[in-house]
């Protein structure tokens, strides 16, 4: 059956190229190749990569073993307190480990509530808007040509319950929001949402300011930390409950450095309860229990180690930046020393853009993303593809494998020998993967 024009070409090829191979095959064919496919992705990605992803991180081996636990099985619908009432149904064990997640995350966040039920910070966010709008309100979140994440723009969730959304007014050079036309613009369109947060995410914002205004207009602010949870948690980042912010999303995987998925802390009674009556039954009927034991050490790890992790992430970040600045890379935001997060950004222009920075650091087997910069060309403003010339580095994996401010320079320079150098890959991949063999166990865990 042939597939619709509304996908893309890439997708329907590459999908007919494996029609065609599952044709070929019997089933166990099949399973022997997927088996295989699997094996390679993990000696590749874990044994033989940097990985710079700002998005991604390791789990311990504790909380690895979890995830793939019988639990991924098994069943805990309802609140805690009330599964395994009155004969057990099979959650005497489950209800124990949800409570550990929720008290947990509540100590980490000096929170009142956490909704800890959400599979992705897509979801979290859309909670929050079912939550704290109706349809046709307006809604004020970061653009995605400033970086802004799209589970707040209306091609994502907001697009569904018909949210109006306007533009945070955002100041690129100096990779913030713009506080001289934000007040201008918040009184202007009133918005009832102003949802903070992005995939570039290098300095807190002015967020004391901020408050000041929404809460003027009557506007509610909820802080999207999917990129940054763990610094909040261990006191390196700013604290969006502390400042006045009604909720605050963390991913659960990220920085955080556990499962996939996605919490939303809170401090108020009703809005806890809207937002808790948005995700079960609104968007959530079953959460995946494996996710949850796996959660419930992750924090634990998280609550042992905060400090000490959050500070060398800053750490790392700063010194890998001074080395690719030193290396002849332009680095955003040295004038503010770079970065105070776990994000490196670069403009790689001049390199042949974000694309062909990715794809040639990839085949050297330093994994990392291209993305878009604020002054960027749009599509529609030269008529073709965007026009991508940042890179985006990130240190959560390297850190939690070990690596510290010495290993940060040479990981610097070898990212420079291939860019700046244009050393051949194949001969840094093979460094590269020597380079790893001395950082395959996992720290700031319970190993």
């Amino acid at each position: 059956m042939d597939m619709g024009e509304w996908l893309p070409q890439e997708t329907r090829s590459y999908l007919a190229k494996v029609s065609e191979a599952i044709d070929r095959s019997t089933p166990p064919q099949i399973s022997r190749r997927i088996k295989k496919l699997y094996q390679r992705h993990d000696e590749w990605r874990e044994k033989n990569c940097i990985n710079l992803i700002a998005s991604e991180n390791v789990m311990s081996p504790t909380v690895k073993l979890l995830f793939g636990s019988d639990l991924g099985y098994r069943v805990c619908d309802g609140p805690v307190g009330k599964k395994a009432l009155p004969a057990g149904g099979g959650a005497k064990y489950l209800e124990e480990i949800e409570a550990y997640v929720i008290e947990i995350a509540r100590r980490l966040f000096n929170a009142g509530y956490v909704e800890h039920r959400t599979h992705s910070g897509t979801q979290a966010c859309q909670a929050v808007q079912y939550a704290l709008t109706k349809p046709g309100d307006t809604m004020m979140s970061q653009a995605l040509s400033d970086g802004g994440n799209a589970a707040n723009r209306d091609i994502g969730p907001p697009r569904f319950y018909q949210l109006k959304i306007v533009d945070i007014p955002y100041n690129g050079r100096e990779m913030n929001v713009d506080l001289s036309t934000f007040e201008e613009e918040a009184k202007r369109t009133k918005p009832k949402l102003i949802i903070l947060g992005a995939m570039i995410m290098l300095f807190p914002h002015p967020l004391k300011e901020m408050i000041q205004v929404a809460k003027a207009i009557g506007s509610k602010v909820v802080y999207d930390g999917a990129h940054v949870g763990a610094l909040i948690a261990g006191g390196r980042f700013e604290d969006p409950l502390r400042e006045g912010c009604e909720a605050l999303v963390v991913n659960t995987h990220k920085i955080m450095g556990g499962p996939t998925g996605a919490m939303i802390l809170m401090n108020d009674d009703e809005i806890a309860r809207k937002v808790s009556e948005a995700t079960f039954l609104g968007l959530v009927q079953t959460p995946y229990c494996n996710r949850l034991v796996a959660l419930a050490m992750s924090l634990t790890e998280m609550l042992a180690f905060r400090y000490q992790y959050a500070d060398q992430i800053i750490k790392n970040a700063k010194t890998l930046a001074k080395t690719l600045d030193n290396g002849g890379l332009n680095v955003i935001g040295r004038e503010r020393g770079y970065t105070e997060s776990h994000q490196v950004l670069l403009d790689v222009k001049e390199f042949g853009g974000g694309y062909m920075a990715e794809k040639t650091l990839t085949e050297g087997n330093i994994v990392c993303n291209k993305i878009p910069l604020p002054w960027d060309l749009r599509a529609e403003e030269h008529g073709g593809s965007a026009l991508v010339t940042g890179l985006r580095l990130g240190v959560p994996e390297v850190t939690r494998r070990g690596m510290k401010e010495k290993e940060m320079v040479h990981v610097g320079n070898l990212i420079c020998r291939i860019l700046v150098d244009k050393e051949d890959t194949k001969a840094v991949r093979e460094e590269v993967s020597d380079f790893m063999k001395k950082y395959q166990k996992v720290r700031y865990c319970f190993n």
